[in-house]
């Protein structure tokens, strides 16, 4: 599946996350990879890094996870571990990685509308669906992206 780098200092929760990702068929890996996953010591080296990341973190720390994600992580796993949980943010890692949509075909001729409308999807799935930091992007007002949302819901 995907190649992955685990970069955690606990040596038992690196050994269980290796485990995890292993069973769900992911490679573990230290040159190149596709997903990182660190502890609290590499999350400064985490955010120098292309790519999606992860932060693995404890309730009391989740501040400095969100602060993590701010500066430019994907996302963060808490501990103790929830079953499927690292795997689901792998995944979702890995699509937000993969996923143009702003990449259109050659066959495919697009109306300035159309064009527009990937734009402002793309722009929001970058922002992980957050609707003001989109619109402070694309340089439009919230109200301006509700409506154009709202047209797009209606066709």
């Amino acid at each position: 599946m995907a190649r992955i780098r685990v970069d955690i200092d606990d040596v038992a929760l690196r050994m269980t996350v290796q485990s995890i990702l292993r069973a769900d068929g992911h490679a573990i890996e230290t040159e190149e990879w596709d997903v990182a996953i660190a502890g609290e010591s590499a999350r400064s080296e985490l955010l120098a890094q292309e790519g999606p990341s992860l932060v693995i973190t404890s309730v009391a720390d989740v501040r400095e996870a969100v602060a993590a994600m701010q500066r430019g992580v994907y996302g963060y796993v808490l501990t103790p571990l929830v079953p499927g949980e690292v795997n689901i943010m792998v995944r979702r890692a890995l699509e937000s990685a993969i996923s143009t949509p702003l990449s259109p075909r050659a066959d495919e001729p697009m109306t300035l509308a159309q064009a527009e409308m990937r734009h402002i999807r793309d722009t929001l799935h970058r922002c992980k669906h957050n609707q003001a930091k989109a619109a402070r992007i694309l340089g439009i007002g919230r109200n301006t992206l509700w409506r154009k949302l709202k047209r797009l819901e209606n066709k």
